[in-house]
């Protein structure tokens, strides 16, 4: 597939220039990242520059473990709690937390094959197309196959 205005980063000169650049020019992004994220990694660099801007969100999808810098992002974020102003610290600097934390729930990146499945059966408008991108080669196989049992339709 492909979109207008999607940016693959894959140096941290690049990153670190995207950061700079969206921060600055204020224009809206979406940056994707695997659960986790927030505790490491660029993820960190966003967070920092865009967490204090009351015009972002920060949306997670999926639980957020305890103890994980996202989930006290989502603890004291400005929608949790009637908190007008949180903040969480993110490499010793204190950020108040005045993006919106929209959370939405009901997707895992580690549910079982059976869940998965099941997941696809509930959408009423099945997608033309699911592509299989994390996890282990046997175990994508193995899912792929059940899925193009169950839904023939659906290229995998």
């Amino acid at each position: 597939m492909k979109y207008n205005n999607v940016l693959t980063i894959n140096s941290h000169k690049d990153h670190l220039n995207a950061v700079k650049y969206l921060a600055k020019s204020k224009r809206p992004a979406i940056v994707i990242a695997i659960s986790g994220m927030c505790n490491g990694a660029r993820v960190l660099n966003f967070l920092k520059a865009m967490l204090g801007d009351k015009r972002h969100d920060v949306l997670f999808a999926g639980y957020q473990t305890k103890g994980t810098l996202a989930r006290i992002i989502q603890k004291y974020g400005p929608a949790r709690n009637g908190n007008k102003t949180g903040y969480v610290d993110v490499d010793g600097q204190r950020i108040p937390i005045r993006a919106e934390i929209p959370t939405i729930c009901g997707y895992s990146a580690h549910a079982g094959q059976k869940y998965l499945l099941n997941f696809v059966g509930r959408i009423w408008f099945k997608p033309k197309e699911i592509r299989l991108i994390h996890g282990y080669e046997n175990t994508k196989k193995i899912l792929k196959r059940e899925l193009s049992v169950n839904y023939p339709k659906i290229k995998v």
